[in-house]
């Protein structure tokens, strides 16, 4: 296959080759969205369309876009995910078919002096692959220009098929003698080979238009964070937090590295990930020192100091958390020091943090040279040389829809952005690695640290993982683990009867009174006792809905010592009082119980992903 005629482009002229409320009150009178291979709750359409609005207004050409073809990859555990920048921009994550990939083109706005052609508005278009009913036997139903309702579901008034591409192009290039796209280069994380291969295409399509790159300006945009974008990585953060603290209670020799990542991961996809943010990162003893040590081959030993680097994804969006632990429990006094001091330079960071400082490596907004400085003034290596030379990357980047996200770490920071700051020092000789990492939204006065449920102190991961060897040398008995899930399955049948009967007085007694307590959906993102209160049991189940019923399926349960993991079906039923309709939805929901010192079991996240069953209008 040649650079010219790739799968994805069009080529003639080259040889072939919710469980309930937020669905019944957003999507109830909406067709049911098509699932992409990568699980996805997308962003209200108007949001897309406002960031293409943003992009074009201020060029003086076509901005053309593809989309990837789900060809990039082909072992069999690949999962569809949509190159990041066009899923930005369109929300759409569906692969494509026999060569055909979705695109995007971008006009100059009504009204703007680069405005030279006479299409008619809207000004952008979007093209989708054909209908394939073949392959849709196989990976199931796939979105194309020909579905009914299609613009409403994809929020795009012009839609076309995918292969009237090249002829658009070639009529646009008659008219401007500038195109816009993603220029290639290479970088860590890929990305090079499509970019590449739509710009030969390009040139080959239509090789008398100049091309020039939209990149930057598409980053520009990614880094400040919309409202929904933020609620999915609080969702990432928080279970990434969940993950570390399951990892501190399960840390001791004798243990190997990948089965500390299994158990991280498993926690991930048990509140809702649908992938790892990146490939999990578990070093103990030498293999701390190693940045991106990715092998997990190593069984943990008594002395050792260990790294866990490990994000997830939730909806497309990354968190980036790591934490360093001893793995016997106590730091030996050189380890602890060591620690103290990468501490200590987050600490110093973190106080400057906030709009306008950066995190280049000079000047005198670098909250990177306040931290590394903090570090160079602290503590001496085995020859009593300074450790900044042990600082060996940057202090931290954007994080998104990429873990390493896209955006300038030199351009001051504004509010809604989100960055890590992750200081570290990793000295071989002496087989000590420590990094700490945690995630922080920008704001108007400073920052909100995302992952500020998760210790940071020395003293505080020491407690945490005594406290989990005490439990292990008093494991439960089957009984008491059998007693423990029969107390789960009558509080889930609680949690049902109170939503039944939107009984806030009942879900007092069910829920934790704790801020950080959750309830999540595809279209809210709670928190605090209070609020769910208001919004779920008062706003939603007492005035907008009557006639609820709400019936769990059978019930998966997992205890932990003093957590519990609870994933069921569920079915409900609604009337909506606004018209008298009747609205049935069904999902997967899961919650996270834990044992409270003199209350017992206490709910302290739900989290459910759902469909439309059917909905019939039963009122005039």
């Amino acid at each position: 296959m040649s650079g010219l005629c790739r799968k994805g482009l069009p080529a003639p002229r080259c040889s072939p080759y919710q469980h309930f409320f937020s669905l019944l009150l957003l999507l109830a009178l909406l067709p049911t969205l098509v699932s992409a291979q990568q699980r996805r709750e997308r962003e209200p359409n108007s949001v897309y369309a406002e960031r293409r609005a943003k992009l074009a207004a201020n060029i003086d050409g076509p901005i053309v876009l593809l989309g990837y073809t789900g060809r990039e990859e082909e072992a069999q555990t690949y999962l569809f995910a949509q190159e990041e920048n066009f899923y930005y921009l369109t929300g759409h994550n569906e692969d494509g078919h026999d060569e055909q990939s979705a695109a995007l083109i971008l006009l100059p706005p009504e009204g703007s002096k680069a405005k030279k052609d006479d299409w008619p508005a809207p000004r952008e278009i979007f093209f989708l692959p054909t209908k394939d009913p073949d392959k849709e036997k196989w990976n199931g139903p796939r979105m194309s220009p020909t579905d009914p309702g299609i613009e409403a579901r994809t929020g795009f008034a012009h839609i076309k098929p995918f292969p009237e591409l090249r002829a658009t192009v070639e009529r646009l290039s008659r008219i401007y003698p500038t195109f816009y796209t993603i220029l290639p280069y290479h970088r860590e994380l890929g990305g090079y080979p499509h970019e590449k291969e739509t710009v030969d295409w390009l040139k080959q399509a239509v090789p008398q238009v100049a091309l020039r790159d939209i990149r930057s300006d598409i980053a520009d945009l990614r880094m400040v964070k919309s409202p929904t974008e933020l609620t999915l990585i609080r969702r990432a953060v928080d279970l990434s937090v969940d993950a570390q603290l399951e990892a501190m209670k399960m840390m001791r020799p004798g243990i190997w590295e990948y089965q500390v990542a299994a158990k991280m991961v498993e926690v991930h996809v048990s509140g809702g990930s649908e992938a790892e943010a990146y490939a999990p990162i578990v070093g103990a003893g030498p293999n701390s020192t190693v940045l991106h040590y990715e092998k997990l081959s190593r069984q943990i030993e008594d002395g050792d100091i260990v790294v866990l680097d490990v994000g997830a994804q939730y909806s497309g969006y990354a968190a980036d958390i790591t934490r360093t632990l001893p793995a016997n429990g106590k730091f030996t006094p050189r380890q602890r020091e060591i620690y103290d001091i990468v501490l200590g330079a987050q600490e110093a960071a973190m106080r400057v943090l906030g709009p306008g400082v950066n995190m280049c490596d000079k000047g005198d907004k670098s909250v990177y040279k306040i931290a590394f400085d903090y570090i160079n003034a602290h503590g001496k290596d085995l020859h009593g040389k300074r450790l900044g030379q042990y600082f060996i990357h940057g202090l931290g980047h954007n994080i998104g829809l990429n873990v390493h996200d896209a955006g300038n770490v030199c351009k001051p920071f504004v509010p809604g952005m989100v960055v890590t700051v992750e200081p570290g020092i990793y000295i071989p000789e002496e087989n000590l690695g420590v990094r700490i990492e945690d995630d922080f939204l920008i704001t108007e006065t400073g920052y909100e640290q995302l992952s500020s449920k998760l210790p940071r102190s020395a003293d505080e991961i020491e407690k945490i993982m005594a406290q989990a060897a005490a439990d292990r040398s008093h494991p439960q008995s089957p009984a008491e683990s059998a007693q423990d899930a029969d107390a789960i399955r009558t509080l889930v049948s609680k949690y049902a009867q109170s939503i039944t009967a939107a009984d806030a007085a009942l879900g007092a007694q069910l829920w934790a009174d704790d801020p950080d307590v959750s309830f999540i959906n595809p279209a809210l993102n709670l928190h605090g006792w209070d609020q769910i209160k208001t919004v779920v049991y008062e706003q939603v189940m007492g005035v907008a809905l009557s006639e609820r019923k709400l019936t769990p399926g059978n019930l998966t349960i997992h205890v932990y010592a003093d957590s519990a993991w609870v994933e069921f079906p569920w079915h409900f039923e609604a009337t909506q009082r606004k018209d008298n309709s009747r609205v049935v939805t069904q999902g997967i929901e899961t919650q996270i119980y834990r044992r409270l010192p003199n209350r017992g079991w206490a709910l302290v996240h739900v989290h459910y992903t759902g469909a439309l069953a059917a909905a019939e209008r039963s009122g005039n």
